[in-house]
């Protein structure tokens, strides 16, 4: 069970910032997968972006002058918006003069970031991102950079990246491992590139997923359109249309599928259980929470077999969206089911012990409606012998005793499947807890 609870934004460099030491794990640089984004006519400018299209006869020492005060700063103008020719500037050309070509704009949990030769230090929110940088996000962490166009690539747990170029006119990340998910917004003569292991892609879309995980290399179309290109002396060409997904490496590689539906929520219930709908074909389920709805801002994920999950006590009081899909057999992720629910205070989903005179004993869990669970109570923590073992249905909790022997009881309260009469070994839900019975 992943557990995250964002921390507290600190400014970089922040004085009481602890140094984190974090190996760069093995990474694969083998063979290429690389997704561009195609360049559209029209032009997304981000808040706070300053951008000067070349008039004729302009100069990058004229245009220096006149926004950054100064003819001397032209260079820095013709490394971020990669100008080869400077006497050659081309007139309706689009320059980024602000400076900030990536920044790290959300970070729930610890990441790192490795800067030439030197050691990896901790990266916090704002730090500015060159071409070079290694990137990597801790397990239970999450970051999201921000590019000068609005464009929002958002790092999930154990993932790392390095960013091979980053100027006005071309972004290039290389994914050496976990996931990447990108929002890319239209460009307008740049060009934006994800590099992995085995393909090229060219995308024609806005909302797509790479993935590098658990020995699985793919490509998931949210939305758009991707041109896939094998590598290598037998290459293939595949275009993947929205809703459709391929793996790159292993057997089906190279073959458009249709992503599975998104799972529907049934509900999350009083114990923080959030309960989806069983789909047909899928094998195994992903849960992620953020603060907004394009889930920039993650904050926790888990992975299921089953079609349940158990939210961890961590997670704060309040509103969520939440995200769910599916695998299917070939681990594909399929398409996006959000949602906005709503966690109650961790105390309302504890269990609890309370005496209720002459021996007895209240013992109380969570629960819903329809829902069985298998109680047991013993002396020992091993549970055997056993002095009660008892279905229960359409309660959340029971009575014992008179416990005529004073000392210590140990119970436990497990869900029971709609159609078995024992607890599942990876039962959805489960309770257990101990107290001390006095002399009556």
């Amino acid at each position: 069970m992943t557990k995250i609870k964002p921390p507290p934004r600190r400014p970089l460099n922040s004085a009481n910032e602890r140094r984190l030491n974090c190996r760069l794990s093995n990474i694969s640089r083998k063979g290429v997968l690389t997704l561009l984004m195609i360049a559209t006519p029209a032009f997304a400018q981000a808040q706070g972006e300053q951008t000067h299209v070349v008039r004729p006869g302009e100069t990058l020492w004229d245009i220096s002058h006149r926004y950054l005060q100064s003819p001397l700063h032209w260079p820095e103008i013709q490394r971020d918006n990669a100008v080869p020719t400077p006497e050659k500037l081309r007139p309706g050309k689009i320059l980024l003069l602000n400076g900030e070509l990536a920044v790290v704009a959300e970070l729930s949990g610890s990441a790192w970031l490795k800067r030439g030769e030197d050691s990896q230090k901790p990266v916090a929110i704002g730090a500015r991102i060159n071409a070079g940088d290694i990137l990597v996000t801790a397990q239970d962490s999450f970051m999201s950079l921000r590019l000068p166009d609005g464009s929002r690539v958002v790092m999930p747990s154990s993932s790392a990246i390095k960013v091979l170029a980053i100027n006005g006119q071309l972004v290039r990340f290389q994914l050496l491992n976990g996931r990447l998910e990108s929002h890319v917004e239209k460009q307008n003569g740049r060009h934006f590139e994800i590099r992995t292991r085995t393909a090229e892609l060219g995308v024609r879309g806005t909302h797509f997923r790479t993935r590098d995980e658990d020995g699985i290399e793919a490509v998931e179309v949210i939305e758009g359109e991707v041109e896939v290109k094998e590598v290598g002396a037998s290459s293939q060409n595949l275009v993947l249309d929205a809703r459709h997904g391929t793996v790159l490496i292993g057997e089906n590689s190279m073959q458009s599928q249709p992503l599975l539906p998104a799972p529907q929520l049934i509900e999350t219930n009083v114990g923080r259980q959030v309960l989806i709908s069983p789909l047909e074909g899928a094998t195994s389920y992903r849960l992620q929470l953020a603060h907004d709805d394009r889930f920039i801002q993650l904050v926790y994920e888990d992975r299921s077999s089953a079609p349940n999950f158990n939210l961890p006590t961590t997670l704060e009081r309040g509103f969520y969206h939440l995200r769910l899909t599916a695998f299917d057999a070939r681990k594909l992720e399929g398409l996006n089911g959000d949602s906005l629910i709503h966690l109650p205070n961790a105390q309302s989903q504890q269990s609890s012990v309370q005496p209720n005179g002459n021996g007895l004993y209240d013992i109380r869990w969570p629960s819903r409606a329809g829902q069985r669970f298998m109680f047991e109570m013993a002396r020992t923590e091993r549970f055997s012998p056993l002095l009660a073992h008892q279905l229960v249905s359409d309660a959340s909790g029971v009575t014992v005793g008179p416990l005529l022997v004073p000392g210590r009881y140990y119970w436990r309260s497990r869900e029971v499947p709609d159609n078995s009469d024992e607890p599942a070994s990876n039962t959805a839900a489960s309770f257990s807890g101990s107290f001390t019975a006095s002399t009556p």
